[in-house]
């Protein structure tokens, strides 16, 4: 899957759409997104005119994350 690094230079929170769903980048900050497709040089342009900075990540490691399992509810009486 592909990697993006992407930077939202806007004033407001972009959601990027990606496959099953989307990932929201907060103003001034940064993230890594990953995409089930690569992004269209359409799509990363219209970005670009957001004020939302595309660029191919060259070290894909992404934050997850952690999902708790849920406790076991033991019936013993």
């Amino acid at each position: 899957m592909p990697t993006y690094k992407v930077s939202n230079d806007s004033s407001r929170d972009k959601a990027i759409k990606v496959y099953g769903g989307s990932q929201v980048v907060k103003a001034g900050k940064s993230a890594t997104v990953e995409n089930r497709k690569e992004f269209t040089n359409d799509q990363i342009q219209h970005l670009a005119g957001l004020g939302v900075v595309v660029a191919p990540s060259e070290n894909p490691k992404i934050d997850k994350p952690k999902m708790s399992k849920p406790e076991s509810k033991s019936t013993k009486e």
